[in-house]
């Protein structure tokens, strides 16, 4: 008899610890997505600024350095190359970016997650080398490099090469750019 009721009990505790564990998930669960839903209908709506420059504007904030000390590379420069061209960021979900800013084009720029391109993205969504822009003459080139989650071409995923017109929405991430021709 004895031997029966340790194991009644261990039945009942066997399924109080089950439910101790669906109820601490289910839980988790609900902060985790309230969370998200909560920082979401928090953020303030952008407010259309004037285009700024990458010079005009604070250094943006790097993650924690990992242990091997990499060589930082600037960010593209009005003096590097004559340009013909800009990406204004429209809106982003990277930490290191602000709706406004804007970058000049002129030599190829890549584009990805990883310092070593020229326009980094701290963005979960953005590939460690995402994207490149290329100038061929007067005309500006989009390229994917085969990322994870694609690049976006006025809301068309690209499989190719696309040349880009004034106007032009590039989406990489949670990043949207419009692609500015200037005159010459």
């Amino acid at each position: 008899m004895e031997f029966g009721l340790v194991l009644t009990i261990g039945k009942y505790v066997f399924v109080a610890l089950i439910y101790l564990f669906l109820i601490v998930t289910l839980r988790l669960l609900i902060i985790h997505i309230s969370g998200r839903a909560g920082a979401r209908a928090h953020q303030p709506t952008p407010q259309p600024e004037t285009p700024r420059t990458a010079a005009d504007s604070p250094p943006p904030q790097q993650a924690a350095a990992p242990a091997e000390k990499r060589p930082e590379i600037p960010q593209p420069k009005a003096t590097d190359q004559p340009h013909t061209a800009r990406l204004i960021v429209v809106s982003t979900s990277a930490t290191n970016l602000s709706p406004g800013l804007s970058f000049p084009l002129g030599k190829p720029i890549s584009i990805g997650r990883k310092s070593h391109n020229d326009l980094s993205l701290q963005d979960r969504y953005v590939s460690a080398t995402h994207a490149l822009i290329v100038r061929q003459d007067n005309i500006f080139i989009l390229r994917d490099y085969h990322s994870t989650n694609g690049t976006v071409h006025n809301g068309v995923r690209i499989q190719d090469d696309v040349t880009l017109s004034d106007g032009d929405e590039i989406t990489i991430g949670g990043t949207t750019f419009r692609y500015q021709a200037l005159s010459t």
